[in-house]
Formats: C-alpha cells, structure tokens, sequence
C-alpha cells in the first residue's frame, strides 16, 4: 500500500521557528551536545522529508550526531511570504535557523545540499562558524545552466494535480522520480503544492558561481553525482588537482538521498571521520 507514512519514524522533532515573519518547518534529530552537526538543504520541489531515510541511517550509525532538515520557503510545512527565493535569501534563512537552533555553536558542522539545496550549503559555508565539510549532492553549475531552459518545459509535463495523496506518491514512483517506495511515502506527501511560475526568475541566480563556491569553500569537500558526465570544466579541473572528493552513484536517480540512503549515509560518515577535529566512533552499517 502506498500511505504516507509519519515523519515520526525517522526525525526526533518537528518544530516550528520563526525567522522576522516566517515559520519555518524543522525536522531534527538530537542525540548528545558533543557530535557533528548534519545541516541539509533540500532542493526546489522538495522538502526536508526527502532526508528522512539518509536521517535514520545517520542516527543509528553515529549517535552523537545532530541533524536538521528544514523546509525552506515557499515549500513543505513552512509558511509565511516566499516572494524572495534568490540564493542570497535562502542562505539567510538556513543561517537564521541554524543560529536559533545553535546559539554560540562550537561543534563540527558539515553543510549538506541536494540539488538547489547545494547552492545554499556551499554559500553558507563562508559564513557559518566550525563548517568541517561541505556536501553537494547531483548538482553541477554545468548541467544545471544548460538545463534551465528545459525546465518550464518538464514543470509543464507533470500532473497539474492527483486524485489523492497516494496516487501521488504512486506516480513519483511509476516516473522514476523515487526509485524507493519507502521514501516516496515519507516525502511525497509535503510536496503536492505547485511550483509557481514566478519563482522561475531565480533559478539561474541559484547555480550561478557555485562551481567557484564550492571549489573555494573553506572546509572539506565532497561532490555526490548519479552520473561522472555532469562534471562541468571548473570542477575537472579542481577533481585533477584534488580540491574535492567525488563519489559516484549511477543506480541512483536524481534524489540519491532517497534513492540510496544507506550508501549515501556511509559516505557521509567516512567524509566526517576523515576530516573530524573529535575523535567520536562510527558504527559500521
């Protein structure tokens, strides 16, 4: 049966924190006071759930962490105005709520971005305290350019609406937009709200200079592609002169955070261990 299933199983908490005139929606997992913090971003369309089975995986194999999903605005269970999504708005937000959730942090932070998502985390990373590592996760500068103009074209080829919550989730699935039946029911659901035209306009601002963002970020770095043909000629370049880790993935789709979660929690884990300043054990998945 394809019903949603409950957040519950997978975050510890769902909050609400408001930001000037917004509520953003949190999802968080927090063990102990002495771990890494796991910040993820989701991408446009999305919403935090789309991490719940990467979170559970996290949880379980690295107790001490912390992690956090939030919903930025406009999508999910955050409400409030969403006129303004310009990258520059959304690493406000993440910092905003990150700063409220944290006050006076001194952990380590890795910063963790699916598709849009990436932009946010590798322009937070100049500016948020202890960033140990950033994560991009299927989102190259290259690839996202070229396919902006195809992108009204695909918002238009998908259903303007569905029968029920579970015929939603049936077509994710049916697409292959979410290979895994598990997640589908998880995030689905926080996504059956259009993508309005007027948000169009910043989309170019997201991926614009993120290659350069990235390849400069003043922590680790770890790029996680379904495909080695996105690399754009910024980051061969850098992956030859190895200023990244590149994990590929090509039995994943579009949402490896879904698709696969375990792997992507291993990865995930070995990037923090390697790189850590606490010397905090990892379980063995």
């Amino acid at each position: 049966m394809l019903h949603p299933l409950d957040w519950s199983s997978y975050f510890d908490s769902k909050q609400s924190i408001e930001v000037g005139n917004t509520a953003f929606n949190v999802y968080s997992c927090k063990h102990t006071n002495t771990g890494p913090i796991f910040i993820l971003h989701h991408g446009a369309g999305h919403s935090g759930l789309t991490f719940g089975l990467l979170a559970k995986h996290l949880s379980a194999n690295l107790p001490a962490c912390s992690i956090v999903a939030m919903d930025c605005r406009g999508h999910g269970d955050t409400t409030g105005p969403h006129d303004d999504l310009s990258l520059a708005q959304l690493v406000n937000d993440q910092i905003a709520v990150f700063e409220e959730m944290f006050p006076g942090n001194a952990r380590d932070v890795v910063l963790m971005g699916h598709s849009m998502g990436g932009a946010v985390a590798a322009h937070s990373a100049k500016r948020l305290q202890h960033v140990l590592g950033v994560a991009l996760v299927d989102i190259v500068e290259g690839s996202a350019m070229d396919s902006l103009h195809a992108i009204p074209v695909f918002i238009s080829m998908r259903p303007q609406s569905f029968a029920s919550v579970e015929q939603a989730i049936a077509w994710h699935i049916d697409s292959g937009a979410i290979h895994s039946v598990e997640s589908a029911r998880l995030s689905v659901p926080s996504l059956v709200r259009e993508i309005e035209p007027k948000k169009y306009p910043f989309w170019r601002g997201w991926y614009q200079g993120l290659s350069k963002a990235f390849v400069t970020a003043p922590a680790a770095r770890l790029l996680v592609l379904a495909g080695t043909d996105r690399l754009d000629k910024e980051l061969l370049i850098a992956q030859m002169q190895g200023k990244f880790q590149l994990e590929v993935l090509p039995s994943a789709g579009h949402t490896i955070q879904e698709d696969l979660p375990q792997q992507l929690a291993e990865i995930l884990m070995a990037f923090w261990q390697r790189n850590q300043r606490l010397n905090i054990p990892v379980r063995r998945l």
